[in-house]
């Protein structure tokens, strides 16, 4: 009985000592390895926490990070060294318990088990427990994806890691305020969510669709100068989400403020333009949200032909005007040089007259004398010359027409017309005091005679 319960005892405390040793983080005579499993997200940075321990009588010569591979249909441990390079596998701990393992730059490859290894100056350990690594992502959810401009939307961004982390949102590179808003047409767009601090670490990329009614409406008309009889197109232009698909054209009325239907379609095409047609025109926009109108457009109508009509006549009534003004300077110059010509053959002849009718006196009684006094103002003509009243008969259609400057250098003189006296003709040395006599004589004799003479040029 003695025996059976020594042997009962020694497999007990073989049982309790396999525990012991396969149990994780717990002692194993005086040697030891403690592990936390640890989540990362893919490309962010992880330490894996470690810490062992070892019989004080012992140093520690080296120790390394192996990882658990499958190969050749068993599992094997293979040193990180041969694994990876550094940076993304760096050994943070030290020789005196603590075995802490840094991972950069994580990836989906790195999941998996983690082992710890250590050599004393008197034994080696392997631990018989490991540290779990698993990756996950960012996910990034909007809610709803697709709203009317005015409704809520929420960003959510799930990990998969139970690890605090702090998250921030960008919209197409833009750092987002707040996760819950209210949707305007600007907030279309793509978003992701990433680690604050590591936004390089982000999330899959997600649409937020803003839909909206058509706004922004406009009407152009091609030509902008109609002719009548000719075409014209108005055409409508949104800005719209989704696109509007429903145009429908009205114009006022002209004897009420009401709209007349007149056409659908984004383009109203009018063939020919008559009076009828003009007036103030609008169109109405229409999408799945809704249906918005735009402002009046005035569809005016030039007389283009009927000016290219007139275009000739005012041509023609110009061209006869000007050429109606050119003769009338003509006329009016050739009646006044006509004019000037009678009157200066007028006073040639009269000259001449008196010329020959002076010879003939002194012809019939040898010598005429006469005593010249100078006027300051034309005496009234005596009419005792036929060929002056001839002459003012022929020429008084030009007094009025052609002025008298010819006046300026005209001298008007007295004649007077003595009988030859005989007995001058023997006193010819005493010429002063007949001149005396006869000048007396003409201050009181009536038979005068009043003359014009000219200058010569």
């Amino acid at each position: 009985m003695t025996i059976c319960l020594s042997w009962m005892i020694f497999i007990m405390e073989g049982q309790i000592l396999m525990i012991l040793v396969i149990m994780p983080g717990v002692w194993s005579g005086y040697w030891s390895v403690i592990f936390e499993n640890q989540c990362a997200l893919k490309g962010t940075s992880v330490v894996i926490k470690c810490s062992y321990d070892y019989p004080s009588d012992h140093t520690v010569t080296s120790r390394w990070w192996s990882k658990a591979q499958y190969i050749f249909g068993a599992w094997s441990l293979v040193p990180l060294s041969r694994l990876h390079t550094p940076p993304d596998f760096r050994y943070v701990g030290d020789d005196h318990g603590n075995c802490d393992l840094e991972i950069n730059n994580v990836r989906h490859a790195d999941e998996g088990a983690y082992f710890f290894s250590f050599v004393t100056t008197r034994n080696r350990w392997t631990s018989r427990n490991f540290a779990e690594l698993s990756v996950k992502e960012l996910t990034a959810v909007v809610q709803p994806s697709t709203v009317t401009e005015g409704d809520h939307v929420s960003l959510s961004c799930v990990s998969g890691c139970s690890t605090p982390t702090t998250i921030v949102w960008f919209r197409d590179g833009q750092l987002v305020p707040k996760p819950v808003f209210r949707a305007r047409r600007e907030d279309a767009g793509r978003y992701y969510c990433a680690v604050l601090r590591q936004e390089t670490v982000t999330s899959n990329l997600v649409a937020l669709n803003v839909q909206y009614r058509p706004t922004n409406l406009s009407v152009s008309i091609d030509p902008p100068q109609v002719a009548q009889s000719s075409g014209v197109n108005l055409t409508c232009s949104s800005v719209a989400n989704p696109a509007a698909v429903n145009y429908t054209w009205y114009k006022k009325t002209d004897y009420s403020s009401s709209m007349l239907q007149v056409g659908s379609g984004q383009v109203l095409t009018i063939l020919s333009v008559e009076a009828s047609h003009t007036g103030l025109y609008l169109c109405q926009a229409r999408n799945s949200v809704g249906e918005n109108n735009s402002t009046e457009v005035l569809l005016t109508m030039t007389s283009e032909e009927q000016g290219s009509r007139l275009l000739p006549v005012l041509a023609g009534v110009g061209a006869f005007v000007w050429v109606a003004l050119v003769i009338a300077v003509l006329l009016f110059w050739r009646k006044r040089r006509t004019c000037a010509e009678e009157k200066q053959t007028a006073l040639d002849s009269r000259l001449s007259g008196r010329g020959s009718s002076s010879s003939a006196n002194e012809d019939q009684s040898d010598t005429v004398y006469a005593n010249i006094h100078t006027f300051p103002s034309p005496p009234p003509l005596v009419p005792a010359a036929p060929d002056i009243a001839s002459h003012s008969q022929r020429s008084s259609r030009c007094e009025h027409d052609v002025p008298t400057s010819y006046e300026a250098e005209v001298t008007y003189s007295a004649v007077t017309i003595k009988p030859r006296n005989q007995s001058l003709r023997h006193h010819t040395n005493n010429s002063r005091a007949p001149r005396d006599s006869w000048s007396k004589a003409g201050e009181s004799n009536d038979s005068v005679i009043y003359a014009t003479v000219a200058k010569s040029s």
